[in-house]
């Protein structure tokens, strides 16, 4: 980032995350400036990599991605392996997070999928993956809280 975000930058930040389809005299009105001091602003952050993208937020339960799981995983934690298992992982499409991970895991993957029986059949793909040991997966029943990052 060239330069620190300041207070005018959180708010705008802030009103995105609350609306990303706001324009940008919605959001000159809201932080108090001109629409193309805005504008630059926007095009700073974006350019910065402050702002990575917009996007729809979409109801699991209607594209037929309702049951959530977090899969533990251990494997031969070679650089090659890695690779392997980085490259397969992304090109599996339920897999929405996969995290680096201090303990005795080494991924910690968020999924995504329409059943149990679709979440079965996602397992069995990653244990066949190169170099798995294991996995350990937790079912989520209910999402108490999930939100946005924010700007502190």
């Amino acid at each position: 980032m060239s330069r620190p975000l300041d207070d005018t930058d959180r708010a705008m930040l802030r009103a995105l995350v609350a609306d990303g389809r706001q324009t940008v005299r919605a959001l000159a009105k809201v932080v108090g400036l001109s629409e193309p001091s805005v504008r630059d602003r926007l095009q700073r952050l974006e350019r910065d990599g402050v702002i990575e993208g917009y996007h729809a937020e979409l109801a699991p339960t209607e594209v037929e991605a309702g049951t959530a799981a977090f899969v533990a995983l251990r494997f031969d934690p070679s650089k090659q392996a890695k690779d392997a298992m980085n490259k397969a992982l992304t090109h599996e499409p339920c897999v929405l997070e996969v995290h680096e991970v201090a303990g005795e895991d080494c991924y910690l993957v968020k999924v995504r999928v329409s059943s149990t029986e679709a979440l079965a059949d996602t397992l069995d793909r990653i244990r066949a993956m190169p170099s798995v040991h294991s996995t350990n997966t937790t079912i989520v029943l209910r999402t108490i809280l999930e939100r946005p990052l924010l700007p502190r």
